[in-house]
């Protein structure tokens, strides 16, 4: 029987080719859906690293050159601000931290770790940030007020990082950047590793966990170059209503600054929307095409039941069932979409073999070809159904009267 479906498919070679190149294209936009969901889903599923719920971001912009100049100046007003808010009552703590989670700041340095380039995510915090943002301390300690008289850098770095460049050793103590890569402008002092913290996902719930590492920040110089964000855990219940009394607060204090203040809520729907857009929108183009491709198939079977009633027809004639006939035309279909889907299948599974997305794990692909063929097979059956059930209705005497 199988040996029969394929040589029918041979002598309508070029007929046949078309509808399993639309298979094939059909397949890869789908494969390609389904792997960003796939991902976008267990990512979703993996801890963020830090707690967004009642975390607020202040921005600060002193209108003021970075001279050293202005330095003492500048730090001043933050003594008398930082008093001020840790004062209020709706705040709990504050810290500093440059580059705030869902924003668009980030700093990298590229680095060689065992022969091979990567590219760390380098962050700056005060001793409160852990608490602020609820970083959850594996290994080692967090920065202490007494790390600002070190005659070497404090880092902290996440587990991520621990790993690919100590394995099973314990990096503390040990620096993370190879002599000579150290992202600094004084390279007489050393970097040595404090901490590790769980993997940090700076970018959200959709984002991979990133090579991180967090060097000292005094909060009182937050205003500096290296830096211009305040975080602030307030009070459970504290509404959007305090952002103007904390904007005059603070104003009153620092005269000639602006502040601007949002809370990790908003930034984090903020955040969402390019993202689920985007998939929402590669989603419908896919959709779409499939539908397209699931009318068009059903069109050419029913088109092809219709010119062959004749040769069904002699087939019952000779003793075929209507069960024979209508797995005959359903197979057809199958064996066309089988081929689309080896020569898609093919291709993909280059993709893992040659690590050619690194960011995407070998399990997301193996995941996300199995649920893309059961849908293009599944597709196909829905499709084969109603020119299958024609065909299966065309009795031997219909085949006589057949022009």
């Amino acid at each position: 029987m199988i040996r029969h479906l394929f040589r029918l498919i041979w002598n309508k070679k070029r007929h046949n080719a078309l509808i399993t190149i639309e298979i094939l294209i059909s397949f890869l936009v789908l494969y390609a859906v389904i792997t960003m969901c796939v991902l976008g889903l267990i990512r979703y599923n993996q801890p963020l690293g830090f707690s967004y719920e009642n975390v607020w971001r202040i921005d600060i912009d002193t209108r003021l050159s970075f001279d050293s100049v202005y330095n003492e100046q500048k730090m001043a007003t933050m003594r008398q601000m930082l008093l001020s808010l840790r004062a209020t009552p709706e705040i709990e703590q504050v810290c500093a931290w440059a580059m705030p989670p869902y924003s668009n700041m980030m700093s990298t340095w590229g680095t060689e770790v065992n022969g091979k380039l990567i590219r760390v995510a380098i962050n700056n915090g005060s001793e409160e940030a852990r608490q602020v943002l609820g970083l959850n301390l594996i290994e080692g300690r967090w920065f202490e007020p007494g790390d600002k008289s070190l005659n070497w850098y404090p880092v902290v770095i996440n587990e991520l990082l621990a790993r690919y460049s100590f394995g099973t050793e314990s990096p503390l103590g040990k620096n993370p950047f190879p002599k000579g890569d150290e992202p600094s402008t004084k390279p007489e002092k050393d970097y040595r590793v404090i901490g590790v913290i769980d993997d940090f996902r700076k970018s959200g719930e959709l984002s991979d966990p990133m090579f991180t590492a967090i060097k000292y920040l005094d909060i009182e110089q937050t205003t500096q170059a290296i830096s211009s964000n305040l975080m602030i855990r307030v009070k459970p219940g504290t509404t959007a209503a305090f952002k103007e009394k904390l904007d005059r607060q603070m104003t009153a204090i620092a005269k000639g600054w602006s502040f601007e203040i949002s809370t990790l809520e908003e930034m984090r729907r903020a955040n969402f929307k390019p993202q689920l857009t985007f998939v929402l929108a590669v989603g419908l183009v896919a959709g779409f095409l499939l539908l397209m491709v699931a009318l068009g198939l059903i069109g050419v079977l029913w088109q092809n039941v219709s010119r062959r009633t004749k040769e069904i027809g002699l087939r019952r004639a000779l003793g075929g069932t209507s069960k024979n006939i209508y797995w005959q035309i359903l197979g057809e279909l199958l064996v066309l979409t089988s081929f689309g889907l080896i020569v898609g299948s093919l291709g993909i599974v280059q993709f893992p073999l040659l690590e050619l997305i690194a960011s995407v794990p070998a399990n997301v692909y193996l995941m996300s070809l199995i649920v893309s063929l059961a849908f293009m097979y599944g597709m196909s059956v829905l499709c084969g159904l109603y020119p299958s059930w024609l065909a299966m209705e065309i009795e031997p005497a219909e085949a006589l009267h057949y022009e």
